[in-house]
């Protein structure tokens, strides 16, 4: 009798170790699936972030959509694919994203390509510790909405075509240069007073007026263009800072950045600065 309570007993708690440990991984199990979802949520939290950091700060040099302006562009294959064997990086290209962003960079690796901001450095430090604006974690985050654009880069997924409603078109040229302007990141070098603050490039607040009297035989309109498609051929003496660089420190391939109803239209707009 006493033999069979005690086996009774074995087996009731060889029932309740099996149970608690069936309990145990069920918990365990949803321990980390919430786990993996929070981490999920925080990333997406995080790009959204870097987001909105990045369209204030990065945009008007690296373009909207990371396609590059004066600064190289951030959603192409080389980039996540060949940049850091090119600079010799050994961590991570999220390291090397965050490292670049906080000091800056003093000499652009491809100035024929990518002349950066202007003479003495390509771009500048971003982070607090360096003297920029910017706090560790918002350097995260931008790098961490730069890092979300590696599945379109290398063919992963496809990208996503982007649907708008169709609004209105000015059918004033000069409003639609002035748009050109400062979505090409010409804001980001030039200044024109009520518009941009740019101290790179020469001030354009007066470039019509200025322009008609550059060089001899060649009218504003032509001068204007030229200084667009080819910034080399005439160099002013001086820019904010000092004398400007030459070769020009603009990057020579806006004949293939701007459409020609583009450059049409800055080329109004600039004419419009009197």
């Amino acid at each position: 009798m006493n033999n069979n309570r005690i086996q009774v007993e074995i087996l009731l708690g060889t029932i309740a170790i099996i149970v608690s440990s069936i309990l145990l991984v069920v918990v365990g199990f949803r321990e980390e699936t919430k786990l993996q979802e929070s981490e999920v949520v925080q990333i997406a939290e995080s790009i959204e972030f870097g987001a909105s950091l990045y369209s204030d700060n990065c945009a008007r040099c690296h373009g909207q959509n990371g396609e590059g302006l004066i600064g190289p562009p951030l959603n192409d294959e080389y980039f996540f694919t060949q940049r850091i064997k090119e600079v010799g990086w050994g961590g991570t290209l999220r390291d090397y994203i965050i490292s670049t962003v906080s000091s800056g960079r003093p000499i652009s690796t491809r100035p024929e390509q990518w002349p950066g901001e202007g003479v003495g450095y390509a771009m500048p430090s971003w982070a607090q510790d360096y003297g920029g604006p910017l706090r560790a974690d918002q350097i995260r985050a931008i790098a961490a909405y730069i890092l979300n654009w590696e599945a379109t880069a290398i063919g992963e997924v496809g990208q996503l075509e982007i649907l708008t409603l169709p609004g209105p078109v000015s059918a004033d040229p000069v409003l639609r240069g002035r748009a050109v302007f400062n979505n090409k990141g010409c804001v980001a070098c030039h200044t024109i007073q009520g518009v941009s603050v740019g101290a790179v490039g020469p001030e354009l607040t007066n470039v019509a007026t200025v322009a008609e009297t550059r060089i001899d035989g060649q009218t504003a309109e032509e001068y204007i263009t030229n200084s667009i498609l080819a910034p080399s051929d005439h160099i002013v003496e001086e820019c904010p800072t000092g004398p400007c660089a030459s070769p020009s420190a603009m990057p020579a391939n806006f004949g293939e950045l701007l459409s020609e109803t583009e450059l049409t239209d800055l080329v109004a707009y600039l004419l419009s600065l009197k």
